[in-house]
């Protein structure tokens, strides 16, 4: 059975666009606010009189009132809480709508019940994600009839779309992920020595009275910013997350053809805990953790 056609449950759906928006709106707004930390530097820097104004006084003082703005809008909006929201609302809810399509802990086949525990669990998770509003029945269904037809399948079909569509899947995108925030880390590292290696080379020309123009100061505005985004972003340290996450499921889908239909449920809990682990991890560091039964 083909995983392509999955409807996953609707407050998947409302935590992935929770999500996708929180995320938009706090990079946006912090990538603007280290624009106009480096275009106040600028403006501290260069001085031109006309007319008894200085319109790099002016840049200077508009650029801090943006500064401080866009900290408003972080305090008051917490975009970055709807993200992080968001993704756990996600995430949850695929874990536990694949160990319902497949039979897995805790809704193994023959359980009592398995439609109203399943519900149960979503709004657990719901209840404690005040900021992600489930979506309304009439937008999707909670539990999509794919999912109940993978859950009334064979053995060798659930287990077959477990191994493709959801181990073998998070394999690539865990390998994907760590590739690109290894490029785009040493990408930020390279970037961040040539400013400061322009900036040696303006430190010296001020020191020889080659160049009287101070743009040292915006050098390590830039230089600075640089590295807030870096650590904003958290590349290096998603980068190896994501390279363990990826060879620890990659074990796991090396055992998936060993499994039996007795240990199945037990097996799908042990792998969906391990999927969940990078996704904790996550959240945690950001102070966000859900109560689990």
């Amino acid at each position: 059975m083909s995983t392509d056609s999955f409807a996953f449950p609707a407050y998947l759906t409302a935590g992935e666009e929770a999500s996708a928006g929180g995320q938009r709106r706090y990079m946006n707004t912090v990538r603007l606010r280290l624009i106009f930390l480096v275009l106040a530097a600028v403006g501290g820097a260069v001085s031109v009189t006309a007319e008894g104004n200085d319109p790099f006084a002016w840049l200077a003082l508009v650029a801090f009132v943006a500064c401080v703005g866009c900290e408003f809008f972080l305090f008051a909006e917490a975009p970055e809480k709807l993200w992080y929201e968001g993704r756990a609302a996600a995430e949850s809810t695929k874990t536990l709508a694949w160990r319902y399509a497949v039979g897995g802990a805790p809704f193994p086949l023959g359980a009592p019940d398995p439609d109203g525990t399943f519900l149960g669990q979503i709004d657990e998770v719901a209840s404690q994600l005040d900021r992600v509003v489930a979506t309304s029945a009439g937008s999707g269904a909670q539990i999509p009839e794919s999912l109940r037809s993978l859950r009334e399948s064979d053995f060798a079909t659930r287990r077959s779309a477990f191994e493709t569509g959801r181990v073998a899947d998070q394999v690539a995108w865990y390998t994907a992920k760590a590739v690109d925030c290894a490029r785009k880390q040493k990408l930020f590292l390279l970037l961040t020595i040539v400013v400061e290696m322009l900036g040696i080379i303006g430190a010296v020309l001020r020191v020889t009275g080659t160049f009287d123009f101070d743009a040292l100061g915006i050098l390590a505005a830039v230089v600075s910013g640089l590295a807030s985004w870096a650590q904003t972003r958290q590349y290096g340290a998603l980068s190896t997350s994501y390279s363990i996450a990826a060879r620890e499921l990659t074990s796991i889908r090396d055992a998936i053809p060993k499994q039996t239909e007795t240990q199945w449920p037990t097996f799908v809990g042990e792998a969906e805990e391990a999927i969940s682990r990078e996704h904790t991890l996550w959240l945690a560091s950001r102070g966000l953790l859900l109560r689990r039964r």
